[in-house]
């Protein structure tokens, strides 16, 4: 479904992928770990061909994605469903306008079928009792659970999310945790989770994967991450202040390869048993792909209005 293949990225001066590689099978859910600034979301932005890499090639859902033109892309977006890190709702829209958006923008649906796919999915998310409330009236964790459905309306073969429970308590995030595990299984699904949470990278992965130094330095299932004595994976999942991470100086594995071994023969620690959770910046929607027109805005307003005179 994805293969990043020795990506190189650089921003302002400083490379942030060095290349890097990673594959993500169907069905499959990778949590990528690393510190904030260390070029997860950057990652993101490769996978959903909002950026485009200086070298090495993505190739996402069989597509090369430097070979789409604009049209091209633009439908490969589509059958990507992506959650922002804080919803990106629209304040002045309910939660049925909100997830309709993409269907409005991009599709010619009749309006029985537009409002027939978002309740299926806000179903999914179980907000199909909350269509007509506002952003404003409703908590943080509900409003990340919109943004899911608006990610799920086009039915994507690929979702991808942005530290999907930062900011909420543990209640609200183990149910977000529910939810991406149940879209696996109910929909079989790729998905790539970026998060500093570390109960739900536990909770939700089928494979982690600690990115440091623009390349993976690790990937393996949660118990051989929690297991493996490399230093650097130990002290990012206890959080520890001294180790590898903290240092300046880069690391690389020899002929770049990725492992979850390292050379250190430190015995790890306990898996941890509660979050860590930290911020990392939000990938901001590509301007083209997700502004909002005004015959989208107008169809919008006439529809809400027909609904208030009924």
């Amino acid at each position: 479904m994805i293969e990043i293949e020795n990506v190189t990225k650089v921003l302002s001066g400083r490379k942030i992928l060095d290349g890097m590689s990673l594959s993500v099978g169907a069905g499959e859910t990778l949590v990528i770990l690393g510190r904030s600034g260390i070029g997860k979301s950057v990652t993101l932005r490769h996978i959903v061909g909002l950026m485009q890499p200086d070298s090495g090639r993505v190739t996402v859902l069989d597509n090369d994605l430097a070979k789409l033109d604009g049209r091209a892309l633009l439908q490969h977006r589509r059958k990507i469903g992506y959650l922002f890190q804080d919803g990106a709702l629209l304040n002045w829209m309910n939660l049925s306008q909100n997830v309709a958006l993409p269907l409005i923008e991009h599709e010619k649906l009749p309006k029985s079928e537009i409002m027939e796919r978002v309740e299926e999915a806000l179903s999914l998310v179980e907000l199909e009792n909350h269509m007509d409330k506002l952003p404003s009236e409703i908590s943080g964790g509900m409003r990340k659970r919109a943004g899911l459905a608006r990610a799920l309306i086009n039915r994507p073969q690929i979702v991808l999310y942005d530290e999907p429970t930062s900011g909420l308590d543990p209640i609200s995030s183990s149910l977000i945790n529910r939810l991406i595990n149940d879209l696996k299984e109910r929909m079989g699904i790729a998905q790539v989770v970026v998060t500093h949470d570390m109960a739900s990278a536990f909770a939700i992965a089928d494979r982690i994967a600690l990115l440091h130094n623009g390349r993976l330095r690790a990937v393996g299932t949660p118990e051989e991450i929690q297991s493996t004595r490399d230093r650097a994976v130990q002290q990012f999942i206890h959080g520890k202040i001294d180790g590898p991470l903290s240092h300046d100086q880069r690391h690389h594995l020899a002929d770049g390869e990725t492992t979850v071994v390292g050379g250190d023969e430190s015995p790890p620690s306990p898996a941890p048993s509660t979050p860590n959770p930290t911020d990392s910046p939000a990938l901001s929607p590509d301007p083209k792909a997700g502004a909002i027109s005004n015959r989208a805005e107008s169809r919008l307003s006439g529809e809400a209005e027909k609904g208030k005179n009924q």
